[in-house]
């Protein structure tokens, strides 16, 4: 499994996609092509890794829920570095050039969620992501999403504007 060191996600109007690059701690870069389709399954993912979380899951009702995943989401907000700029690396197991992700697979395992981005050929990588760094990366990909005007189903979260019924069912083809 890869340890991230950096990670950036910006959206690319050209391509209209989202450019997702990250560092390792061993100094190797990875850069992906991320898909609206591809964004909507690492949503969730990450949802998924988020709702297993005992902390949330345990509490009785649904606001206590929400104020403690709150809670965490600020403390992830408030220890995640944003303002750093990405630092390239010199090292790139899948080329200089982004691949675009085509396969994604995760699993939930002691509270850790490990998430694997495979490309349509070759290697894919795997990354190791706890409570704190879901937040972030979510944060991430919301900005990005938000950059290309896309509209992606965040579970039951409202959108800005819009109402959210607790009985609403949405169906992702």
């Amino acid at each position: 499994m890869t340890a991230i060191n950096q990670l950036q996600m910006s959206y690319s109007p050209e391509e209209d996609r989202v450019l997702l690059r990250l560092n390792t701690t061993s100094a190797e870069e990875f850069r992906f092509w991320l898909t609206r389709r591809y964004c909507q399954l690492m949503v969730q993912a990450l949802s998924a890794h988020r709702a297993a979380d005992l902390d949330v899951s345990n509490q009785v009702s649904p606001v206590a829920r929400k104020a403690v995943e709150a809670f965490k989401r600020e403390a992830a907000d408030s220890g995640g570095n944003f303002k750093d700029d990405f630092k390239p690396s010199d090292t790139f197991p899948l080329g200089e050039t982004p691949v675009l992700a085509h396969k994604l697979s995760y699993r939930v395992s002691e509270s850790k969620l490990a998430l694997t981005i495979i490309p349509g050929s070759g290697q894919g990588v795997t990354i190791a992501l706890d409570t704190p760094l879901n937040f972030n990366v979510t944060k991430l990909l919301k900005s990005a999403a938000q950059a290309g005007n896309w509209v992606l189903d965040w579970g039951d979260e409202k959108r800005a504007g819009e109402q959210v019924s607790e009985n609403e069912r949405r169906i992702i083809n």
